[in-house]
């Protein structure tokens, strides 16, 4: 089935103070003043749009899936409380009701690992798993002083002198993207330019 977010944000807020008055009932003194900031942030962060933004990537059959804002959210209140692995974070929203409460989610009714790693790849779409190569060229090793009490030889390719050569040779490529926003290139050619002591 596809999402559909009865209620909106508004929802999420019904569930969350509810949900904090039964299990949380001493929560202005008990929780500490972080916490409270991350209550807070979640409490006005309206995802609500991304249901209806991400409704295509899901099938007509099949049973009623999570909905894509509380998954989302979840995943930021685990970056939030700095739990970086689906595996611990699923653990984490059965044994800490608070995470649970916090990302959406009635308590003893939330996500497996399996329900995470599905919503990732339907927000990812790529057959790629990051946005980078993962295969980096090495880094190289900071030579040894050829004598004593001489600095090693730096490691860096190009000096800042080296980047700004570069920078004002290219500086047509910078130009001709902005020539087009009227009132920005004006200011680019006419103040920023002289101030870097440079004319078209």
């Amino acid at each position: 089935m596809k999402p559909v977010n009865i209620g909106g944000h508004s929802a999420y807020q019904d569930r969350v103070l509810t949900q904090l008055r039964k299990y949380y009932p001493n929560a202005t003194t008990s929780l500490s003043s972080s916490t409270w900031q991350i209550i807070d942030k979640f409490w006005n962060l309206d995802l609500s749009q991304v249901d209806e933004l991400m409704k295509d990537r899901y099938s007509v059959f099949g049973p009623e899936p999570r909905l894509p804002s509380d998954m989302l959210r979840a995943i930021l209140v685990s970056a939030a409380f700095k739990i970086t692995s689906y595996t611990r974070f699923a653990a984490d929203l059965k044994e800490n009701l608070l995470h649970a409460i916090i990302s959406g989610f009635f308590v003893g009714n939330t996500p497996s690992v399996g329900t995470f790693y599905d919503f990732h790849r339907r927000l990812w779409l790529s057959s790629d798993k990051n946005l980078t190569n993962a295969v980096r060229p090495p880094k190289l090793k900071p030579q040894k002083p050829k004598g004593k009490e001489q600095k090693a030889a730096p490691v860096e390719k190009l000096t800042v002198y080296d980047l700004f050569q570069q920078f004002e040779k290219n500086l047509l490529l910078i130009w001709l993207p902005v020539q087009n926003f009227g009132k920005f290139s004006i200011l680019f050619s006419f103040r920023i330019l002289p101030a870097w002591g440079l004319s078209l």
